[in-house]
């Protein structure tokens, strides 16, 4: 009896195979990749917003071709907008254990465009002839209640408002400059989509922040995939341990112990090895059945840290390890849920949450909420928001 060789590992462990898999596979590879992931990402955003502010100089002189334009908001003659985009939405609302929610999703949008200009800061009125497939980059910051379950959010570029545009600059009449004789209207800078079914841009804010924001965004969200490798590699040390700092060595059984803790029965099994190394383990119930004084196991000792060392031939974990596995998958799917969640609204559905009921509005009523006022965009010398 005595010189019968078990295999024997510690109790609640995995396999070395499986073990390895979730502790370097799932919560070590797959973390660092969905960081590095999102490290290209923020990488790309960076390289975006750096293109797009290079490419305002207020200094350039305007020139037709390509161009990035700055300028003070100003309508065409007769014309009530300039651009304004509409957002129609329906509201719901629901109760759980008596708390009520609502919600706002949108239906339908709307996208009203005329030529207007804007005003250069060299003092030349740059006509702008936007497609109704234009980007606004905006403040969904107007609001028109219809009825109690309607509603129409709103970005609005109004007179007085310094905006970006980019598209395609060209010399062109423009029908609002006093005519020169024969000649009829004098010649203007006129700025249209660009080339190749690109849209047009038109930002209120600088052509760099949004891509800044998005830079933040994807660099926080490597910080927490890279924490989580770490923090999970830190509760698995002792695996690592056993493996870089471990041997394997031939062992025989010289005590077993079973010990009652409260309604649980732990088994306790002593080893030892030819050079002295005593290790004190816990088995299974059914490996603790087969285990008999002066049986042959190997186990894996640590000699630098003793309390790592566990019976079992192989480098293996703790069958918490397990946990790997949810903690990339939650981690990685709210990664795209917030990636999406938090896309700025002219890239999505807007649906916007709330507490409470849909407020009260006396049915046909419409009233205006939340005023626009001018914004004044620095170019380059604005810093940008984390997002």
């Amino acid at each position: 009896m005595g010189h019968r060789l078990l295999s024997i590992v510690s109790d609640h462990h995995l396999d070395a195979w499986l073990s390895s898999v979730l502790v370097d596979g799932v919560a070590t590879v797959g973390l660092l990749v969905l960081a590095a992931h999102a490290v290209r990402l923020a990488l790309r955003e960076r390289r975006a917003a750096a293109q797009a502010e290079a490419s305002f100089d207020p200094g350039v002189a305007l020139a037709p071709g390509e161009a990035v334009v700055m300028g003070t908001v100003e309508r065409a003659q007769g014309a009530d907008v300039a651009v304004r985009v509409e957002v129609e939405q329906e509201g719901s609302e629901t109760e759980s254990s008596g708390v009520w929610s609502h919600e706002w999703s949108e239906t339908d949008r709307k996208v009203r465009v005329q030529p207007f200009y804007l005003r250069h800061a060299s003092g030349a009125r740059v006509r702008v002839e936007p497609g109704e497939d234009v980007t606004l980059v905006d403040a969904l910051d107007g609001m028109i209640l219809v009825d109690r379950t309607k509603r129409v959010r709103v970005a609005e570029l109004v007179p007085g408002e310094q905006v970006f545009a980019v598209g395609e600059l060209r010399r062109a009449p423009d029908p609002e400059a006093p005519t020169q004789g024969y000649r009829g209207a004098a010649q203007g800078f006129l700025l249209v989509p660009r080339s190749h079914g690109r849209r047009m841009l038109l930002s209120s804010e600088p052509l760099g922040q949004r891509f800044a924001r998005r830079a933040a965004f994807h660099l926080r969200w490597a910080a927490f995939a890279a924490v989580a490798s770490i923090a999970f590699n830190a509760a698995f040390a002792g695996f690592h341990a056993r493996r870089w700092l471990g041997e394997t060595i031939d062992v025989r059984v010289t005590e077993l112990r079973e010990i009652e803790r409260g309604d649980t029965d732990y088994h306790e099994v002593t080893v030892q090895g030819e050079g002295g190394a005593a290790i004190v383990d816990e088995v299974s119930h059914a490996a603790f059945a087969r285990l008999r004084k002066g049986d042959a196991l190997k186990a894996r000792h640590v000699p630098s840290w003793p309390l790592a060392s566990a019976v079992g031939p192989g480098v293996t974990a703790h069958s918490a390890a397990w946990v790997a596995l949810p903690l990339l998958g939650v981690l990685a799917f709210a990664y795209l849920i917030r990636a999406h969640g938090t896309r700025p609204w002219y890239e999505k559905k807007v649906v916007d949450q709330g507490n409470g009921k849909l407020p009260d509005v006396e049915p046909g009523a419409q009233a205006a909420v939340a005023k626009k006022a001018p914004k004044r965009p620095e170019g380059r010398r604005r810093k940008t928001s984390s997002g």
